[in-house]
């Protein structure tokens, strides 16, 4: 059985109660991991910022900061530290690219694992994104397992 996509912008409603439509519960797809670890969101639509801090809580996640851009994103940093940044790509004031680059310039936030989540596909598209040095890249919509699966890969180096 698919899953379907949590986010998808003409239906907003897939996860209700703690269970993805189909009525299948989370934890039945092994997605109930529990690691105490810092991660902002930088998305500009406050919906998918919602959806997403939401899936991550049911993927065990609690500590999860929103930002509306990357401007605001770098707030946060000098804030408090952070163990994943999940990032759209297009948005206003600083796009996640340009976010990506100023992360580059400082040591303390270079390190960071950094998730590009965008719904540019098309090949050229990934190639600037790679040129500019992300590594780990996901197409929206996303579905919760490989955002769990990425999530492992990136900071975790793939342990469950």
């Amino acid at each position: 059985m698919s899953l379907p996509c949590f986010w998808d912008y003409d239906r907003v409603n897939l996860i209700s109660k703690g269970k993805i439509a189909g009525d299948m519960p989370w934890s039945d797809i092994g997605l109930s991991m529990n690691y105490d670890i810092n991660i902002l969101i930088v998305e500009d639509l406050l919906t998918t910022r919602l959806f997403l801090r939401r899936t991550l809580k049911k993927l065990g996640y609690t500590n999860v900061v929103l930002s509306a851009d990357g401007e605001i994103a770098l707030e946060e940093l000098g804030r408090k530290p952070f163990d994943l940044i999940i990032s759209d790509w297009h948005m206003p004031n600083m796009d996640g690219l340009d976010f990506y680059k100023e992360l580059s310039k400082n040591q303390k936030w270079s390190e960071i694992p950094f998730l590009l989540i965008t719904a540019e596909k098309e090949r050229g598209k990934v190639v600037e994104a790679v040129q500019a040095g992300i590594k780990e890249y996901l197409v929206k919509p996303v579905k919760p397992e490989n955002l769990s699966d990425k999530i492992k890969e990136v900071v975790f180096g793939g342990a469950a």
